[in-house]
């Protein structure tokens, strides 16, 4: 997740009108703040599946503030984070910290809301973001065949 969440920050620093060039990579160029907010939504996604968890159901969403884009993303990866830390405590890479950390459920609940809170926010049309990555999934796929 954290990969995808730092793709999808490089795309949100070039929106800003930041100088990425420092960070960019000529080969492998990574544009879409949609299809990395993809990316990050499945990973959010496939955790619960991973640990044969229930899906727990989505937080209400929070009332319209004065949250803009930066502190939207924030909330994203402070909720990855936990999210990452209730999977590392399920797996026994992560010791029980003091509090309540949410479960891998929950945790993955709220990262959701935040990844959608912040496609609202940007913009981005969510299916339509998965259904070009399963195209090219798809198309992959197909190359992949044929080259065999």
């Amino acid at each position: 997740m954290t990969v995808q969440l730092a793709h999808l920050a490089l795309c949100l620093l070039r929106q800003r009108g930041a100088d990425t060039t420092d960070l960019d990579d000529p080969q492998r160029p990574i544009t879409s703040a949609g299809d990395e907010l993809a990316d990050v939504l499945l990973a959010v996604l496939s955790v619960p599946r991973l640990a044969e968890a229930e899906p727990a159901g989505l937080p209400a969403p929070r009332p319209a503030g004065r949250d803009g884009e930066v502190e939207r993303f924030l909330r994203l990866l402070i909720t990855v984070g936990q999210l990452a830390e209730a999977a590392m405590m399920h797996d026994g890479f992560r010791h029980q910290p003091m509090g309540t950390p949410p479960s891998i459920p929950a945790a993955s609940a709220s990262a959701v809301r935040a990844a959608t809170t912040l496609a609202d926010g940007l913009r981005l049309d969510l299916l339509a973001e998965f259904r070009a990555m399963v195209a090219d999934a798809e198309a992959f796929l197909r190359n992949r065949d044929t080259t065999r």
